[in-house]
């Protein structure tokens, strides 16, 4: 196995700075600066390792190659390069595993930023003394210890504090309930466990009596495997875990979509439930009050008469109070279920036994069982109906008409609704929020109903000329013939 894998060392050491490449490039790419994981807050450290170690290392192979453009630019100068750039991405591995412990420990980055700090100086002090040694065959000799001082004071204690700090993510990771990413972090803390023990304790040759236990002669003559190979499954299986670890923030944002969504129902759920109460709740108080007003001067003449009107008052104030409990619970019952001629004609009849206005309406035999807005709307015609019980309200109040007209009919895919009187009528170029800013919420509501079953609100009014209001709803399947 060693004599076929031997002279595969420099692909090895080729596919082992792919694998960081591929990582440190992946995290650039998938980065969220703004999740609320706590370790994105450290995977710009995590990258910046994966790309300096991936230069380093791809120096080992290509430092053995004569490149015409270096022409006589001294191999020492080159190996000097790749150690500096190898402790600089131990130095970064080290960062992002004190970020990891300080951010889960909520206690300042900064004081933790100092221990791999003055590591990292100490033995920056000791690799500037190459620089005196330059052009003496002392100075190889210099920069093989400098390789390993770096893998036991930068590489090892990186490995073990990354470890460490991934496991302490494990929590975090339970609570989205997600078993492949969770998976693939323990795959990440045994990838740099793994890292911590080939990377940062096993050196090329014996220097020292530490490095004769453990050095890449004794594991290959226990294991039959180079060093090289080790660290090279080492790599893959770290980036291979890392970037399918990046998937968090693929569901982080989803989850922030599908709340979005959620927030966004709310909303429009309380959005109809204002429309509601001001169309129906309010506006029936408001009629009770009238007929209320009414009862006055009648009392003093026929009381008979006042308590009939009386009695009505308490009758409609009964189903404002069954309304409202509706609400609280979220029960109310949906118009739509009910015949909606029968309810428009007795709302009809409401307006004309309270007001003195005549209404007609024209509502020919529609098959509503196989009509649908295009716009899937849960209640679409207690919807339709709110919009015209709004408009009579409109008419009643403000347009001091003498009749009004309700047209409900069918043309091809779409249903239409005019509701029209011979009222004071409004000024051309009325919009639902004058020029004045004044807000008609009546009119918005409409609108915004309108909207809702994916429809359109007109109106058309001259002064003095009456109003005619017009809602056009798309139908997704019309009437059958």
């Amino acid at each position: 196995m060693s004599k076929i894998l031997q002279p595969n060392v420099l692909l090895m050491f080729f596919v082992y700075g792919l694998s960081f490449y591929t990582m440190g490039i992946a995290i650039a790419l998938q980065y969220r600066s703004y999740s609320s994981f706590r370790m994105a807050n450290s995977l710009s450290l995590l990258a910046a390792f994966a790309l300096l170690h991936s230069l380093s290392e791809w120096g080992s192979v290509f430092i053995p190659v004569k490149v015409p453009d270096f022409g006589n630019f001294p191999l020492w100068k080159l190996l000097a390069i790749q150690r500096l750039l190898q402790s600089v991405s131990y130095f970064f591995l080290f960062c992002f595993g004190t970020k990891l412990i300080s951010d889960f420990r909520k206690q300042n980055f900064y004081w933790w930023l100092t221990l791999p700090t003055a590591i990292f100086i100490g033995w920056l002090v000791g690799f500037s003394r190459f620089i005196p040694l330059a052009g003496t065959n002392q100075q190889i000799e210099l920069l093989v210890h400098s390789e390993y001082w770096s893998r036991y004071l930068l590489a090892f204690p990186a490995g073990l504090f990354t470890t460490y700090g991934l496991y302490l993510q494990v929590p975090e990771l339970k609570q989205i309930n997600d078993r492949i990413v969770l998976r693939n972090l323990w795959l990440a803390i045994i990838a740099f466990a793994l890292f911590a023990l080939f990377s940062g304790l096993v050196v090329p040759h014996r220097i020292g009596w530490f490095s004769g236990l453990l050095n890449a002669d004794v594991l290959r003559r226990v294991t039959g495997l180079p060093i090289e190979l080790l660290r090279t499954a080492t790599a893959i299986l770290a980036t291979w875990s890392i970037t399918s670890m990046l998937a968090i923030f693929d569901l982080e944002k989803q989850r922030h979509i599908m709340e979005r969504r959620r927030l966004e129902a709310v909303f429009r759920e309380r959005e109809r439930f204002a429309r509601d109460l001001h169309d129906d709740v309010i506006q029936s108080i408001f009629g009770i009050g009238l007929e209320l007003q009414i009862t006055i001067p009648i009392m003093e003449k026929d009381l008979k008469q006042a308590a009939k009107h009386i009695n009505s008052a308490v009758e409609h104030l009964n189903n404002v109070i069954h309304t409202l409990r509706a609400y609280i619970h979220g029960l109310e019952t949906e118009k739509g279920e009910q015949d909606l001629k029968t309810i428009l004609a007795a709302m009809i009849k409401q307006f004309q036994d309270k007001n003195r206005l005549k209404i007609s309406l024209n509502f020919p035999a529609i098959a509503f069982d196989y009509i649908r807005p295009t716009v899937v709307v849960r209640d679409w015609q207690n919807q339709l109906l709110q919009i015209i019980r709004e408009a009579l309200n409109n008419i009643v109040h403000h347009a001091h008409a003498s009749w009004a007209e309700v047209d409900i009919r069918m043309e091809p895919g779409r249903l239409i609704v005019t509701v029209s009187d011979n009222g004071q009528g409004m000024a051309i170029g009325y919009s639902i929020t004058d020029v004045e800013g004044r807000s008609h919420l009546g009119l918005r509501n409409m609108q915004a109903r309108a909207v809702l079953l994916g429809g359109e609100l007109l109106i058309y009014s001259r002064h003095g000329k009456g109003t005619r209001l017009v809602v056009s709803i798309p139908l997704a399947i019309e009437q059958p013939v």
